[in-house]
């Protein structure tokens, strides 16, 4: 599990208007954190939720392309909707994001977090 993928998460339960559902997500916690969370099986790693809801897309998301994500339809990054989810929360691989897009997720991130 490395910073960059794009992985299946399962979000529910939820409250109000976070993502719910088992969705596509990136991890952008550091790799160090995840490789030890996923060898241990217990902690967290911190994931933004992907949504095929693109009709708008914000300053603090990301477009991601189908052909650059590996899903099966373009998608935003929702870097307002940044969560720590247990390491028992993240299914299988579906993609990798480049670090060209990577570096757009961070100012996004740092965007939305006032960095």
């Amino acid at each position: 599990m490395r910073r960059g993928e794009v992985r299946l998460v399962e979000f529910a339960p939820v409250r109000g208007s976070e993502a719910d559902k088992t969705r596509p997500a990136l991890i952008v916690s550091n790799d160090g954190a995840n490789s030890t969370a996923e060898r241990l099986g217990r902690g967290v790693v911190t994931v933004l939720p992907l949504t095929s809801n693109v009709e708008r897309i914000y300053p603090f998301q990301v477009l991601l392309s189908a052909a650059e994500s590996g899903l099966p339809r373009d998608s935003k990054v929702q870097a307002e909707q940044v969560r720590a989810v247990a390491v028992s929360r993240i299914g299988r691989r579906i993609g990798r994001v480049d670090d060209r897009r990577m570096a757009d997720v961070d100012a996004a991130l740092r965007l939305h977090l006032a960095l």
